[in-house]
């Protein structure tokens, strides 16, 4: 799975926007903290859930439990806007 080209990931110090470029049915944007824009970053190219959990853990010091539970967080709030290929 991926992010689709009609978003935009954008990543400042403590925050990340994913815009809508106006070709999805999406219009807008989702804003979430440094590790939502780590998950999504991770999925500007091809990914699963396993490899996104495993990057993730290589950079935070949380739980396995912990770290996938944001990821399928993330990733169900992105399929819910229709913003993965998969």
């Amino acid at each position: 799975m991926k992010v689709k080209s009609d978003f935009i990931i954008h990543n400042r110090e403590n925050e990340s926007l994913l815009v809508s470029t106006g070709a999805s049915d999406f219009n807008g944007l989702v804003r979430g903290n440094k590790i939502f824009g780590d998950i999504v970053g991770l999925m500007e190219e091809d990914t699963t859930e396993d490899q996104i959990v495993a990057s993730m853990l290589e950079r935070y010091d949380a739980t396995e439990e912990q770290v996938r539970r944001d990821v399928v967080r993330v990733i169900t709030e992105l399929r819910g806007i229709g913003a993965l290929d998969e």
